[in-house]
């Protein structure tokens, strides 16, 4: 009788993963949790809680038929010292190394109640599980080694159907993250499904060159984030969007719900089609993004399926997403800090060159370190007391006098001047949310040294646009003779024209359109706080 159970469970199994290898697509949740941290919490009360809501999402998950589920960067806790860390943190085996199943095996897994639960998930409700950990491996004898006696890694983990730990991933690149280390060597972030091979990675590395050389050999990248929101280029699904298009890579992101601390925004993004799903609320509340996704390199229908559910520990329910609860500005320079308040920040914008857009109609041009671009456009009804600019920058770009990498920028955005008494007054330097004017078409062109180009449109209220009133194109190489450094010599440099072209003839109010460009050959070395 045992014998006839196992062999049916087997059968049902492989019937099981047999129909979703045959399909066209399958079916993602990404979960953007608006952590639960209260001060002087215990830090079991901490992580009970949040998996408590963790549990949930993904019992809803199932319920809708998910495959796989993504949970966000530092969505179980957040420390603030090495000592707090240290109690966050869990032993993570190897799974390259050896077997590992903390649900099954809960009298080894009793103390790392993080990986039990996640496996338990996973084994529960049948489906894939990627979600970021901390990670702590002794180091006593090692060369670097912390006082501690342990490496403290930021650590992305997936477990199968079946609660099976398939992999780990250590975040290659740190953003600040004090008392964090760095792996000592590049790592392998791909893992097999039934439904085909994808590639894990956190926050940060996104703004490096090798998530995408990973993410175009496999058929998504799972991202966890926790995102500052950053005006007028680096909005969460903005970017991501843009991102996925530039990369010619599907890419699934799942952040935190902290507007206070600059963080909102979760989705699912495909290069040819956009954006699939996606979330842009700061309220406060943990949603389930759900949505079938298109499987590369097939073709076929794939049904719409998408949906977003309001989460609790204890609760679901459907959620529009809206406008509502965002403000016209959100500028950390203005807006007061406080709890339930969104707040974002921009970025360092001193060097660029800006041209203002005055009628309403016309076209108007700006270059910057020999990157020139340009703007023909139309408004329905012109700017009112708005004020639009655009903005070219190509070289450096600061992030927080700390991260340096090179960029080509080239963005029309609705903006007002910065005050700014350290680097003077910058008359495109905030950036508010919404816009009333209407555009009827926007065509924005530039020229690139580099083919990593990412195309943005974003409308009025954060609001991403459907591909039918935008594409993008970039039209090849041409070469540019210039004199350098001696009078008489002369280089060929190979630039791209890339363009973004808007069109609705009956007007849509934008914030924001773009092309920005990443010369990852130009970057200096990657280097921690």
């Amino acid at each position: 009788m045992a014998c006839s159970l196992l062999l049916m469970a087997v059968c049902s199994w492989l019937c099981f993963s047999g129909a979703v290898a045959s399909r066209t697509f399958y079916t993602a949740a990404v979960f953007e949790h608006a952590r639960v941290q209260p001060e002087n919490s215990t830090v079991r009360h901490v992580i009970q809680t949040n998996l408590g809501y963790y549990k949930k999402a993904a019992q809803v998950a199932k319920l809708k038929g998910a495959d796989i589920i993504l949970y966000p960067e530092y969505g179980l806790f957040m420390y603030s010292s090495e000592e707090t860390l240290e109690k966050y943190t869990e032993n993570i085996p190897d799974p390259s190394k050896e077997r590992a199943n903390p649900c099954q095996d809960g009298a080894k897994f009793h103390n790392r109640p993080i990986l039990r639960t996640l496996s338990c998930i996973a084994k529960n409700n049948s489906m894939f599980v990627v979600a970021n950990a901390g990670d702590k491996q002794d180091c006593h004898g090692q060369e670097g080694c912390p006082p501690g006696g342990a490496f403290h890694y930021n650590t992305n983990v997936v477990f199968d159907r079946r609660g099976n730990l398939i992999l780990k991933y250590h975040k290659e690149h740190l953003f600040f993250e004090e008392f964090m280390d760095l792996p000592k060597k590049q790592q392998d972030p791909r893992f097999e499904t039934d439904f085909g091979t994808f590639a894990t990675y956190i926050c940060f590395d996104i703004d490096y060159a090798r998530i995408g050389e990973v993410g175009r050999k496999v058929d998504a990248v799972l991202f966890s984030t926790m995102w500052f929101d950053a005006f007028p280029q680096y909005v969460s699904v903005q970017f991501w969007q843009s991102w996925s298009m530039g990369n010619n890579v599907t890419l699934l992101a799942s952040n935190i719900n902290n507007p206070r601390y600059y963080s909102v925004g979760s989705g699912m993004f495909h290069p040819q089609k956009g954006v699939i799903a996606y979330t842009h609320s700061p309220d406060g509340i943990s949603k389930l993004v759900v949505a079938n996704v298109p499987r590369k390199g097939l073709e076929g229908h794939v049904p719409a399926n998408v949906s977003i559910t309001a989460i609790n520990s204890t609760d679901a329910w459907p959620y529009k997403d809206d406008v509502k609860n965002l403000p016209l500005d959100c500028s950390s320079t203005i807006v007061e800090d406080k709890p339930g308040v969104y707040r974002c920040v921009e970025g360092r914008l001193e060097g660029y060159t800006f041209a203002k857009l005055s009628d309403p109609s016309g076209h108007v041009e700006a270059c910057n370190n020999g990157m020139c671009c340009s703007v023909d456009y139309s408004t329905r009804d012109g700017f009112g007391d708005e004020h639009f600019y655009l903005g070219v920058f190509n070289g450096s770009y600061n992030a927080l006098d700390t991260y340096f990498f090179c960029e080509e920028d080239c963005v029309l955005a609705r903006c007002d001047e910065k005050v700014d008494t350290a680097f003077g007054d910058i008359p495109c330097g905030v950036f508010p949310t919404k816009s009333a004017v209407a555009f009827k078409s926007v065509f924005l062109r530039a020229n690139f040294t580099t083919d990593m180009v990412y195309p943005q449109v974003l409308g009025s209220g954060i609001r991403l646009l459907p591909n039918s009133d935008w594409h993008h194109h970039s039209a090849g190489y041409y070469h540019r003779q210039h004199v350098v450094p001696s009078p008489g010599d002369k280089i060929n440099e190979r630039l791209e024209v890339s363009s973004v072209h808007f069109e609705n003839e009956q007007g849509k109010s934008l914030i924001s359109v773009g092309l920005k460009g990443r010369c990852f050959e130009r970057d200096p070395p990657f280097k921690r706080m």
